[in-house]
């Protein structure tokens, strides 16, 4: 007896044990998302249902800035809690919506509705970044559609189990979105979130086209009626690019990958954007004639190689290191076309972008701006800062790439060092800064490159490309044309607030106080003129010329020499 009682104690100090190593089951969301109206608008109303917090008083996030976009709250109406006692308060200066009164611990279901808060773009800039939500199709992004328990949203790696439910798309109409594609019941299983609140949500109108690669699915949604290209031409060119970045990550392990890609309107020139998210990346793009298939090739292999420099190797501080995130996504993205042949393009294609970077980064006037100055409200609210990390951190990667194929005979290059960072981060889980980059780099250089990188990363000095080219025997000229406004604008850009006098802009006529009427002007384009109608005195004055300066910038000869070091 006292050995079968002393038996059955130890089969429970086991059962105990057990039951203290399981892990608590990670807290459910549910979303149901219905398409709606609102004071006869289209709209999509969302119940979200989930457990109160031990507490009296139950947050939810909603993102009242994000991306560049302010007074997104502008988009929600009708917050009203349909489970659960409490009541509600709409708080968008703090990103919250507060319950009060509720029970702790009891279940609350919150419905919200979401509208389109302002008109799409019509020859202006593009609004995808906020809620676009018409009789036709909708097109938002997560952190604009989903609330979330504020505390679960404290921390960004929190597991949560994410489930949808979608009501009211009929066929033809489709729902699509980063983790399926007409699926109505989504059980997304686990996941933190940033994965979650990373994502793209479309439906309505939209085409889907998929390809399967490595037995992996890959999709393309899209809508409207393309003027410049077909669908089959641009699933062509995305299926090229999914194919060569997976090789050179050696990379397949992503079961479901999808790219969103929506028209708009552009009366003149051409403009195109990405958002690199969970599976998916998300495309805007003007359509029309002026607009090109190469335009493209570029963006989405710039948007995918972000699947892997900016979402698994994730930043340490954001802006901090965009030259990372930015500038290494832009190198890698013309060497892997080159690389791989992407459209049929070569090793030209890749020096031709090259010597653009150069050109556009000689003549930035934020160019020697130190790294600290790349701060959230200037990238989203000045072009300049905006762009300067992706020519600056491009450069960069080029440079670096050079000296370790010239240190290791070309037995190495960046590419190696890329490929140890991506291991190290799925193996540790740590992020990127600059001290983990510098050290991962050691093994591939003579030389300690903190110093290297805190004068021109950190600090902006410019890169010594003349003294690298020379060291490696490539053919370079000095002198180029390049782009050169050569006016500036108010803040308002309604008025000249001043001009150079030794501009193409003077010599053609304006003058500081013309209030300008109306504009073209394709920024960085030495080969397209700037047409302006300006008013001064009461008189219409039309305003014409090339905005070009010849400046002493070094330029790659694309020279069968030079290309043969590169494609080697």
């Amino acid at each position: 007896m006292l050995r079968n009682l002393t038996g059955g104690w130890a089969i429970l100090f086991v059962l105990l044990g057990l039951s203290a190593c399981r892990q608590p089951e990670p807290p459910v969301l549910d979303y149901e998302i219905h398409k709606a109206e609102y004071q006869g608008m289209p709209a999509l109303e969302v119940h979200m249902t989930f457990q109160a917090p031990d507490s009296a008083v139950a947050h939810v996030q909603y993102q009242d800035e994000a991306w560049g976009e302010q007074g997104l709250f502008g988009a929600i109406r009708d917050v009203k809690l349909l489970e659960g006692e409490g009541r509600v308060a709409v708080l968008p200066d703090s990103n919250r919506v507060e319950l009060h009164g509720v029970a702790p611990g009891s279940l609350l279901q919150l419905a919200y509705t979401v509208v389109q808060d302002q008109p799409e773009a019509e020859g202006g800039p593009d609004r995808s970044y906020r809620p676009i939500v018409t009789p036709e199709y909708f097109h938002v992004f997560s952190h604009n559609l989903f609330m979330i328990p504020a505390y679960l949203d404290t921390e960004q790696e929190t597991p949560v189990h994410f489930r949808l439910h979608w009501s009211g798309w009929d066929q033809p109409e489709v729902v699509h979105n980063s983790f399926g594609s007409n699926q109505r019941e989504q059980d997304l299983g686990v996941l933190t979130v940033a994965r979650f609140h990373s994502a793209i949500f479309t439906g309505g109108d939209f085409r889907i086209y998929t390809d399967t690669i490595d037995g992996n699915a890959l999709h393309l949604a899209t809508r409207g009626q393309w003027v410049p290209f077909t669908d089959r031409d641009v699933m062509e060119v995305l299926s090229q690019t999914v194919r060569a970045q997976r090789r050179f990550w050696g990379d397949h392990s992503q079961r479901y990958f999808t790219v969103t890609m929506r028209p708009y309107p552009l009366d003149r020139g051409s403009s195109f954007q990405g958002t690199g998210l969970t599976n998916s990346f998300a495309t805007s793009v003007s359509n029309n004639v002026e607009t090109e298939l190469d335009q493209l090739l570029y963006l989405f292999n710039h948007e995918l190689m972000h699947n892997w420099i900016g979402h698994t190797i994730e930043n340490e501080a954001e802006e901090a290191q965009y030259w990372f995130s930015e500038g290494f996504t832009e190198y890698y993205t013309m060497k892997n076309i080159a690389s791989y042949g992407i459209g049929g393009k070569d090793w030209g294609c890749f020096i031709a972008y090259l010597n653009e970077t150069i050109r556009l980064l000689e003549t930035s006037p934020v160019r020697e701006e130190p790294n600290s100055a790349i701060t959230y409200e200037n990238f989203w609210g000045n072009r300049d800062y905006e762009k300067l990390p992706y020519r600056r951190g491009m450069l960069f990667a080029f440079y670096l790439d050079q000296q370790i194929r010239a240190v290791s005979d070309k037995t190495k290059s960046l590419d190696n060092l890329m490929r140890d960072i991506l291991q190290e981060v799925r193996q540790t889980g740590v992020r990127l800064n600059a001290n983990l980059f510098v050290e991962k780099a050691r093994p591939y250089l003579v030389e300690d490159l903190a110093p290297f990188f805190e004068a021109h990363i950190e600090q902006g000095v410019p890169l010594p490309l003349e003294g690298l080219l020379t060291s490696l025997g490539l053919e370079f000229t000095i002198g180029a044309d390049v782009f050169d406004l050569g006016f500036a604008f108010d803040p308002d850009r309604s008025f000249v607030q001043s001009v150079d006098s030794a501009s193409a802009a003077y010599a053609t006529g304006l003058r500081e106080g013309d209030r300008v009427v109306s504009r073209s002007i394709y920024m960085g384009s030495t080969h397209k003129e700037v047409e302006l109608v300006v008013l001064r005195d009461g008189k219409r004055i039309p305003i014409q010329y090339f905005p070009i300066r010849r400046a002493p910038v070094l330029q790659l000869l694309d020279s069968p020499e030079n290309q043969a070091w590169f494609s080697k």
